[in-house]
């Protein structure tokens, strides 16, 4: 995109009919002319009207710009408030401060429609991103911020901005944070630069509370392995949506073996890209290879839970001396040029190919036979399928399984002899509770029975009338005296 002091050259393209998306980039260094001053009131007012579709507007300060320059632009500022044209806004160049931004003020906070803002290289600071507070909290469709080598961005201005686009409920899609002066591996000596680790954890914890994200570049000098193992977290997440990962800072070896963990579980990840870093290694690189890659070592078991959506990660920074062979950076660079199902295929492929002679560790089922016939036909052909079907190891995953149908009938019958064997416990336990009760009954028939029969002893020996003779020798059955019968039934009574 074309940056120039002179706004008359947009003029005719914003009142072209087009449905093609239009950028404008305007430079402001030193004082404005008169002619140009008038221009830029005249390309507000058209930017405010035009039907076409402004995609960014890029907006560069020197720091040597002076109020009549600065006059002309806040009237800039208050004429294109309002518009909807405009999709994007880039603020760039150390003339970029606290003035700047209250000049576009109330564009950016009755703005709703705006998707990106981006300050690179700016004087952003505490007090100027306040300023930004009421447009990041109402404007609910941003998509896109990055916050680029801006010296004065430090922990309280991360937090004031990351705060006002959770409460705005923004589905951020891109987020770049990166410290100033933090290019080359020359830049890991000196100051920690003006995010510290504290910055880091406001950033990360923004990052796993905000799963749209889907490209995040992070380049600090703080940024170490506690950092990236906090960033990891979010990668091995279910919800996980990071299809790009730029790093950058003082990690090593450690925070690279929790992202290889990470990849284990992650489904979206397609590029990494890894630039200033301390002591890596071929370890950590291992790592990672052994989870998006595999080889003749691999097993079935790995191959199942291994990585298919990382296509490359790119290793540009390292201070000597370099840790990391110029094989495994081309084995990182070139893991895979296809898509995750295609690379899930090869994969299977490759193993398979080598252990086709013995497939029954798989422990396939018969309803994956037809396919793995088939995937088995189409990579290898007949030669392939022959010895897949000929090999004795592979009889009984092949014709030992039942059919789907015998398998359901299974089912059901192994549910009736179930309930079979309940049935049978609660009958035997039955009969076992009848026989007591008939051993009860014998027992209370007994008992009453040998009741009667004395009963009827007692009244027999009472009123039977005895013989003169027996009469003076019975005793009394209450109390075994001897005597006349007289007496004897004087006692019973």
């Amino acid at each position: 995109m074309i940056v120039t002091k002179n706004p008359a050259q947009y003029l005719t393209a914003l009142q072209e009919d087009s449905i093609d998306t239009l950028q404008i980039g305007l430079f402001f260094s030193g004082q404005i002319s008169d002619t140009h001053a008038a221009s830029l009131l005249k390309l507000a007012s058209a930017i405010q009207t035009t039907s076409r579709s402004i995609r960014c507007m890029w907006l560069r300060f020197k720091d040597d710009v002076d109020q009549v320059t600065m006059s002309s632009f806040r009237a800039f500022g208050q004429i294109i408030v309002g518009a909807k044209s405009i999709e994007s806004v880039v603020l760039e160049g150390d003339g970029v401060g606290h003035e700047q931004i209250v000049c576009l003020q109330k564009f950016l906070y009755t703005n709703t429609t705006l998707r990106g803002i981006n300050f690179t290289d700016t004087k952003l600071d505490r007090s100027s991103s306040m300023l930004l507070t009421d447009f990041l909290s109402g404007n609910s469709l941003l998509r896109v911020l990055d916050l680029s080598s801006n010296s004065g961005v430090d922990d309280d201005s991360i937090e004031t901005v990351l705060t006002a686009i959770s409460l705005g409920g923004s589905q951020l899609s891109t987020l770049n944070i990166c410290d100033a002066h933090f290019d080359g591996v020359e830049d890991l000596i000196g100051d920690n630069g003006s995010i510290t680790t504290a910055g880091v954890r406001t950033i990360t914890a923004f990052i796993s509370q905000t799963p749209s994200l889907v490209t995040i570049c992070l380049k600090m000098r703080s940024l170490n392995d506690e950092g990236v193992r906090a960033l990891s977290d979010v990668i091995g997440g279910k919800d996980c949506k990071i299809s790009r990962l730029e790093i950058s800072g003082t990690f090593g070896d450690d925070g690279m073996q929790c992202i290889a963990e990470a990849l284990k579980s992650n489904r979206s990840l397609r590029t990494i890209d890894v630039g200033n870093s301390l002591n890596l290694s071929d370890a950590a690189c291992h790592a990672i290879l052994e989870v998006a890659s595999v080889n003749a070592n691999t097993s079935w078991k790995q191959i199942m839970a291994s990585n298919n959506t990382l296509r490359s990660i790119y290793l540009k920074s390292q201070p000597p001396p370099l840790l990391v062979s110029q094989d495994i950076r081309n084995a990182l660079r070139n893991i895979t040029n296809v898509d995750p199902i295609p690379t899930l295929k090869q994969k299977v492929w490759q193993h398979l190919d080598s252990n086709i002679e013995d497939l029954s560790y798989t422990k396939l089922e018969s309803q994956h036979m037809p396919h793995l016939l088939s995937f088995v036909t189409e990579r290898g052909g007949i030669n392939s399928l022959f010895r897949l079907i000929s090999s004795r190891n592979n009889i009984p995953i092949l014709f030992s399984h039942p059919t789907p149908e015998r398998q359901h009938m299974e089912s059901i019958m192994n549910k009736i002899a179930l309930e079979n064997a309940t049935l049978r416990a609660m009958l035997e336990s039955e009969r076992k509770f009848n026989d007591n009760l008939y051993k009860e009954n014998n027992s209370l028939r007994s008992l009453y029975e040998g009741d009667i029969a004395d009963d009827e002893t007692v009244a027999t020996t009472i009123v039977t009338p005895l013989l003169p003779e027996v009469a003076q020798n019975r005793r009394c059955l209450c109390c075994r005296r001897g005597g006349p019968l007289s007496k004897l039934w004087e006692c019973f009574r």
